[in-house]
């Protein structure tokens, strides 16, 4: 049998879904898989595309609507903009009593993720941009395969970047299952239904940051942000996300100015989706991504999977929803500009900065202060910065009494910006 490549998957570069999971399951029909997803019986129905946009819509994104179809002996479930498929005790739920099952997410705003798991266990899981950091119980079961499809397992640089990492974390997923993954599959009515029972998540064991990105990218870094206090890392998140608004020219707006006040006074909690950070999040994405924001009520005007084909011109149909009942209202009834990637780069560095605000924002200050700094890190991100990265682990551990501070880190500590971290406090 020919081998599947990731050019088997070159079309999934030109697909429009920014979100999405695929998972094979081999041993169960579609129904029940349906059902040890979390699916009732009683709303197992078939399900068009009308229907799941609408969901997309009532669930701002964060779709729990599920559809599954029959390719040879496996069953295939699909998630638009949804990533159920990729939790362990999903995959082990499905798996359970001699099953097996491979998911594969594309997440373009966070990480994407790969997962194996057979007979309740998950066998070989990693994050196809950094397929080198690998966990379950055979890590190495797959190391060949993702050779030959540009998955280096065993890289030579200590912390390389795979960009394009999809159509060939697909083309593993379906030399595991012998079945090629293809947007045809999705024409519906499908069976499907709406995931109200998930199964339930596993009760919180060790290091909940354990396997944060900015762990495997900067393990320094990380382990400078654990041993300092709280105020410390609150205050290092607090100092980030203000650095970066400078560097994106956002740091005298208003929404940000407060809640960066807010998070110096300890007042900290989760953005709110009605909440002005979270309106200025959206407006940032909506010049990022293109999708429209309805001005008067500050909602997603389209849906970011309606994008099945593109128009002459990079333009696009918007998928209008009457926002006082909430039905689509005019189908295809104008074109939106889709941003060039000039355009796109432009408006990134103030969604990241934005970004980080609310993540400077979260009630666990070391929660706040992995994720602020995990931008300096990531080779993908607009504001990486390396040798930023190295003065703020120096001046942090300058910070902490309960570490003897590092003599090579003193003239990193020395290149830090004033206004970056004062050791000291405001």
């Amino acid at each position: 049998m020919r081998k599947i490549m990731p050019a088997d998957y070159a079309w999934e570069n030109d697909w429009p879904e920014e979100i999405y999971t695929v998972t094979f399951v081999r041993g169960l029909d579609e129904r029940e898989t349906l059902r040890r997803f979390g699916v009732a019986d009683d709303n197992i129905h078939p399900a068009d595309d009308e229907e799941v946009m609408e969901r997309v819509e009532e669930t701002d994104g964060c779709c729990d609507m599920l559809l599954v179809t029959r390719a040879g002996d496996w069953t295939i479930a699909f998630e638009y903009s949804g990533w159920e498929g990729t939790r362990p005790e999903t995959l082990r739920e499905l798996t359970r009593n001699g099953g097996e099952a491979v998911s594969v997410m594309r997440h373009n705003y966070a990480t994407h993720d790969f997962t194996h798991a057979a007979d309740g266990r998950i066998r070989t899981a990693f994050r196809p941009q950094t397929p080198q950091e690998r966990w379950g119980s055979h890590p190495d079961a797959l190391n060949e395969d993702m050779r030959e499809l540009g998955l280096e397992p065993e890289p030579d640089e200590e912390f390389p970047y795979v960009s394009g990492s999809v159509p060939a974390a697909l083309a593993l997923a379906s030399r595991i299952c012998g079945v090629l993954f293809t947007p045809a599959l999705l024409d519906g009515p499908l069976l499907g239904g709406v995931i109200t029972d998930p199964v339930p998540d596993d009760p919180r064991e060790g290091d909940p940051l354990a396997r944060h990105g900015l762990r495997a990218f900067d393990r320094k870094l990380a382990e400078a942000i654990d041993d300092a206090s709280p105020d410390l890392q609150r205050r290092a998140a607090v100092a980030e996300a203000r650095r970066q608004c400078e560097l994106a020219g956002v740091a005298d707006h208003p929404v940000l100015a407060a809640a960066l006040a807010s998070a110096e006074r300890g007042e900290t909690r989760p953005v709110g989706h009605d909440s002005p950070l979270a309106e200025l999040i959206r407006g940032y994405e909506s010049e990022l991504t293109g999708h429209p924001i309805d001005g008067a009520t500050g909602e997603w005007t389209a849906n970011p999977a309606a994008d099945p084909h593109r128009s002459p011109g990079d333009r696009r149909p918007i998928f209008s929803v009457d926002t006082g009942t909430g039905m689509p209202a005019c189908p295809s009834c104008r074109w939106h500009h889709r941003p060039g990637e000039a355009e796109r780069e432009a408006v990134r560095p103030r969604w990241q900065a934005v970004t980080s605000v609310r993540h400077a924002l979260s009630p666990d200050a070391r929660r706040a202060a992995y994720s602020t700094h995990f931008a300096l890190v990531h080779g993908g991100q607009v504001m990486a910065d390396p040798d930023h990265a190295a003065a703020v682990t120096a001046t942090l551990r300058a910070a902490s009494p309960q570490r003897t501070p590092d003599p090579a880190d003193q003239d990193r500590k020395r290149v830090a910006d004033a206004g970056s971290l004062d050791p000291h406090g405001p």
